[in-house]
């Protein structure tokens, strides 16, 4: 299994942390648009950075998550450099960091 010290981005995100959102050791496709419901309040089909503040604050995983920073940690999963994550990107970083 790749962990997420593998991957491009070097969040705070633990694997352990996004490993812990699915039942099983990999994340059926099902379990993948749950999370990124989670990550996609508003619906827009689009993750951003205030989106994803929100998530790292409300898992208490980083106190003081800047928009900046999380522009950072968006930026290299961002395949069209868009500054947002849609669902393609979002099922390509689960590949890479979890399966």
């Amino acid at each position: 299994m790749v962990g997420l010290d593998d991957c491009e981005n070097k969040s705070n995100l633990g694997e352990e942390d996004l490993v812990g959102l699915f039942e099983e050791e990999e994340p059926s496709f099902e379990e993948i648009k749950e999370t990124f419901k989670v990550f996609d309040v508003d619906e827009d089909g689009f993750v951003g950075a205030a989106d994803l503040q929100r998530v790292v604050r409300s898992l208490g995983l980083k106190e003081h998550c800047s928009l900046d920073e999380c522009r950072e940690m968006i930026k290299p999963f961002d395949q069209n450099s868009d500054g947002f994550i849609d669902f393609h990107e979002f099922v390509t970083f689960m590949e890479k960091c979890l399966c």
